[in-house]
C-alpha cells in the first residue's frame, strides 16, 4: 500500500489522539471518580443477576454500557482499565461511523479527515472519552447510526433499514434523553427529503417500542416514575443562550470546560465563535437540499429543542452537547477537501484541545470535588488503616464512598451519606440519616453493622459539619489516613 499525505495524516492523527488519551488517564484529569465507581459496581451487580434499567438512584439514564462492562470486571473485578474499555472502544466505533456519515454528506477526502478530527479534538471529547459515565459513549453511536441509517433511506426506501432505524430510535430513548434534538432533526430532514417513507412508520413504531422495552418495563414496575423526578432549572431563554454562549463554545474548543474561561480571550474566542456560526451558516443556505443538509439541520435544530430540557441549565461543561460533537466534526471537515487543509487544520485542533486539557487540568473549577475538596488518587492509605481498625462498614461522602467500595470489591460496604444528620443509636453506635442515596441497600447493610465507621476528607465541609461531641461521648477515636479523616469505635469498647 503506498503512502499518501492523507494516509500518513490519518496515522499520525490516531497517534495523536492515542496520546492525549494516556497522557490524560495518568494525569489529575484521569483520576476515578464517584460516578464511574457506580456504574462499575452496577457492572459488577450484573454478574450477579441485578439488570437495573437506569443509572442508580434515577429514573433515567440507560445502563446498555452496564451489560457491556460486566463481562470485563468479571476479570478483572476492581481494574480501572476495564471499567473504562467499553467507553474508549464506543469512541472509536464513533470514529468509525463518522467515516461512513462523512462519505454520504462531505465525500472524500474530508470525510476521512472529519473522522480523524472527531478523534483529536476537543478537549473535552478527549477527556470525556475515556471516563465509565454511562451512556456518553454509547449515545455518540446512537447518534450516527441514526444519522447513517436517515441518509441510507433519503436514498433508497427500505423496509429493513427503516425497522433498524426505529430500534436504534427506542434504544437511543432508553439510554438518553440528549439524543432528541438528533432525532427531531434528523427526522424532520428525511421526511422532507423523501416523504414516502413514511408509509413505513408502523414498522419504525413497532421497532422502537422493542428497543424502548427497558423503559417501559421498569415504568411499568415503578409507577412511571420517569415522569416523577425534579426539573432542573433556568428559563428557555436562559438555557438556550447557554448553549450558545456556553456550552457550544467549549465543545468546538474555543472555551474552557469548567473554567469556563476563553483561549486567547473573550474577543478572540468570541470572534472565532462568530465566524464558525456565519461560515457553517453561509454553507449549509447553499447546500441544505444535499445529503449535507441533514448535518445543517441538525445542527440548526439541536439548541432550540435542547433548551427545552431543564437539565439543559447546567452550563460549566458541555454534557448536553456532547452527542452532537460528530456533526460538528463532519461541519469543520466539509471544509478539508485536501490534505494540506486537513493538515492544517489537524495541527490547529491538537493546539487547541492540548491547550483545553492543560488549562482544564489547572483549573480550580475542575478540582472541585466532594464539598471543595479534591478527592485523592490513592485510597489505599484509607483501605490499609480500616483494615488495621477492623472496619468494614463505613458512612462516606458520595465521592468517597462509592470509590472504596468499589476498589475494594465490597470487601468494605461505604455507605452514603453527606454528613448531615447524626444519630445515637444504642449505647455506642452512632449512624449518619442521609437525605438521598443512590445505592440504598448499602445502608442498612452499614447501619446494622456493630461498629459503623465515618470517613471525611482532611478540611472538607464534611468534616466540619461532623457532630465529634456525639462521636466522642459515644466513645469514638479519630485517625488521619493520608487526606483521609476516620472515626471509628475501638473494638475493645464493645466488649
Amino acid at each position: 500500500m503506498r503512502l499518501t499525505p492523507m494516509r500518513a495524516l490519518v496515522a499520525a492523527g490516531l497517534t495523536v489522539g492515542a496520546i492525549e488519551r494516556i497522557v490524560v488517564w495518568h494525569s489529575g484529569l484521569g483520576r476515578l471518580d464517584g460516578d464511574e465507581a457506580v456504574w462499575g459496581l452496577m457492572a459488577r451487580h450484573v454478574l450477579d443477576g441485578e439488570f437495573p434499567a437506569f443509572f442508580w438512584g434515577q429514573a433515567y439514564g440507560g445502563t446498555l454500557e452496564t451489560f457491556l462492562t460486566a463481562p470485563a470486571l468479571a476479570l478483572f473485578p476492581s481494574s480501572v482499565v476495564a471499567l473504562r474499555t467499553i467507553s474508549v472502544l464506543l469512541t472509536l466505533v464513533a470514529v468509525y461511523l463518522v467515516w461512513r456519515v462523512g462519505r454520504r454528506t462531505i465525500g472524500e477526502p474530508a470525510a476521512t479527515a472529519a473522522a480523524v478530527l472527531f478523534w483529536i479534538w476537543p478537549s473535552y471529547s478527549i477527556w470525556k472519552s475515556i471516563r465509565a459515565h454511562g451512556f456518553y459513549g454509547s449515545g455518540l453511536v446512537l447518534c450516527l447510526l441514526l444519522l447513517l441509517l436517515a441518509l441510507r433511506i433519503a436514498e433508497r426506501r427500505s423496509r429493513p433499514d427503516a425497522v433498524l432505524l426505529g430500534l436504534v430510535l427506542g434504544v437511543a430513548g432508553w439510554q438518553t434523553g440528549q439524543i432528541a434534538p438528533i432525532a427531531v432533526g434528523s427526522l424532520a430532514w428525511l421526511v422532507w427529503r423523501r416523504p414516502s417513507c413514511l408509509r413505513d412508520l408502523p414498522y419504525v413504531l413497532a421497532a422502537a417500542v422493542v428497543g424502548f422495552a427497558p423503559w417501559i418495563v421498569s415504568n411499568l414496575r415503578h409507577d412511571w416514575w420517569s415522569f416523577t423526578f425534579p426539573p432542573g432549572g433556568g428559563t428557555y431563554p436562559t438555557r438556550f443562550r447557554g448553549f450558545v454562549d456556553g456550552t457550544l463554545p467549549m465543545q468546538i474548543g474555543v472555551r474552557i470546560p469548567f473554567s469556563q474561561t476563553w483561549i486567547g480571550g473573550a474577543l478572540v474566542g468570541g470572534a472565532l465563535l462568530f465566524a464558525a456560526y456565519a461560515l457553517f451558516a453561509w454553507i449549509g443556505a447553499r447546500r441544505l437540499k444535499e445529503p449535507f443538509g441533514l448535518l445543517v439541520v441538525v445542527a440548526v435544530v439541536y439548541p432550540f429543542v435542547s433548551a427545552l430540557s431543564t437539565f439543559t441549565w447546567l452550563v460549566d461543561e458541555p454534557r448536553y452537547v456532547y452527542v452532537l460533537s460528530p456533526v460538528l466534526a463532519l461541519l469543520v471537515g466539509s471544509l478539508l477537501t485536501s490534505w494540506r487543509r486537513a493538515l492544517v487544520a489537524l495541527a490547529a485542533a491538537t493546539v487547541i484541545s492540548v491547550t483545553g486539557l492543560v488549562t482544564m487540568g489547572h483549573s480550580a473549577q475542575y478540582r472541585l470535588r466532594a464539598d471543595g475538596t479534591y478527592v485523592p488518587a490513592d485510597f489505599r492509605p484509607l483501605v490499609r488503616a480500616l483494615d488495621r481498625f477492623g472496619i468494614d462498614r463505613v458512612y462516606a461522602d458520595y465521592w468517597v464512598a462509592y470509590r472504596l467500595t468499589f476498589e475494594t470489591r465490597e470487601r468494605i460496604i461505604a455507605a452514603q451519606s453527606p454528613q448531615e444528620v447524626y444519630r445515637r443509636e444504642g449505647a455506642r453506635k452512632v449512624i449518619a440519616v442521609p437525605t438521598f442515596l443512590r445505592y440504598p441497600p448499602y445502608d442498612p447493610i452499614v447501619r446494622n453493622s456493630s461498629r459503623p465507621g465515618h470517613v471525611v476528607l482532611r478540611g472538607s465541609a464534611d468534616e466540619a459539619n461532623l457532630d465529634v461531641d456525639l462521636l466522642r461521648r459515644a466513645g469514638y477515636r479519630r485517625s488521619v489516613a493520608g487526606r483521609f479523616v476516620i472515626w471509628y469505635l475501638p473494638e475493645r469498647i464493645l466488649r
